[in-house]
């Protein structure tokens, strides 16, 4: 498993020169005038010859391939230019946006997986039953409506049934003896004991996160689902019945953990829907995340800003599938075992 986790990482330098290589001739085929008015605003402009000392720093009168080097370099130093979306440099908007995108991912992410999983497992428990007919429908219903429109449905219903919910993000300014660790106000919350602001923070998420599971745990439940009919099937779980083994034993104790495997199998393309699903999330319920400056960015045609949001997304999309991979292979140890450099299953 070692070496197999090892040639995964391996990997990274490759998966990431073929993505910022992509990135940047996005970058690049605006032009060097238009790159250059990009690179111009914010405080960049009111500098003396700041016209030649950009062009001089970025390389927009190199080559492509100089000018790729001076890019790679500026980004990881953290200087890809300003974003008037956030009036302040891209790399500053998105380190302070991506806390509450990511609080807002992984309180998804989690009731998406264990409900989503428990769900099919209890639908395939008693197929063409009452709870596979309920949870079916609602899971079609689910999928099928986007993730915009299911925010705006909910939105609505918040203020028909509870007069309106919190949305947004609270703004702790004025608070008194308020530490800020991680711009997450979440765990910021918690490290500041201040147990009010996690819970009206809470109130605020409550919205997202249930646009959010209702659309993707669908998903999921369809998955574990047809999983679970195909496991039933086996042998083993034949010779399980004929021990005499009841049959929520059988599910929960053999079925389940086979079930997981297809879940953690699409957990790549899982986070990446949820990622595409903040643009339209947080923009419905005005949250200060990443998908959020994503949208406006596109809206003002930002190429910086978009570019920097976009390097983030890959570079989760790559850990989160490294990751997945490692999981994977806990869960089954059969599979992805490396000998030699031959796989065996």
């Amino acid at each position: 498993m070692a070496p197999y986790i090892l040639r995964r990482l391996l990997f990274l330098p490759l998966v990431a020169f073929v993505v910022t290589l992509v990135v940047f001739a996005v970058v690049w085929s605006m032009g060097p005038d238009v790159l250059l008015r990009a690179y111009m605003t914010g405080n960049a402009s009111k500098s003396p010859n700041a016209e030649q000392r950009i062009i001089k720093k970025y390389g927009l009168d190199r080559p492509a391939v100089v000018m790729y080097f001076k890019w790679i370099g500026n980004t990881i130093t953290g200087d890809m230019g300003y974003s008037l979306t956030a009036s302040s440099s891209v790399s500053e908007a998105i380190i302070s946006r991506f806390p509450a995108s990511l609080e807002l991912l992984v309180l998804a992410l989690i009731p998406i997986v264990l409900v989503g999983s428990r769900l099919g497992i209890r639908a395939a428990m008693y197929p063409n039953g009452v709870a596979d007919s309920v949870f079916g429908f609602f899971s079609i219903v689910g999928w099928a409506t986007p993730d915009y429109i299911m925010a705006l449905l909910i939105l609505v219903g918040s203020f028909s049934a509870f007069g309106w919910l919190p949305i947004g993000n609270l703004s702790v300014a004025l608070i008194k003896e308020w530490n800020s660790y991680t711009n997450s106000l979440i765990i910021d919350s918690i490290l500041n004991l201040r147990f009010d602001i996690l819970l009206s923070q809470l109130a605020n998420l409550a919205q997202p996160v249930l646009t959010l599971f209702l659309v993707h745990s669908a998903y999921v439940f369809q998955i574990s689902r047809a999983t679970a009919l195909d496991i039933k099937k086996r042998d083993f779980i034949r010779a399980a019945r004929s021990r005499g083994v009841s049959e929520r034993t059988i599910m929960l104790k053999h079925v389940r953990k086979n079930v997981l495997i297809p879940v953690v199998t699409v957990g790549g393309e899982l986070f990446a829907s949820l990622f595409a699903g903040l643009a339209f999330v947080e923009t419905i319920f005005a949250r200060p995340g990443i998908g959020r400056l994503l949208t406006n960015a596109a809206i003002s045609v930002e190429v910086l800003t978009l570019s920097g949001c976009v390097l983030l997304i890959a570079a989760m999309m790559i850990i989160v599938n490294i990751v997945v991979d490692i999981i994977y292979s806990f869960l089954d140890p059969r599979i992805l075992l490396w000998d030699n450099g031959t796989a065996r299953v």
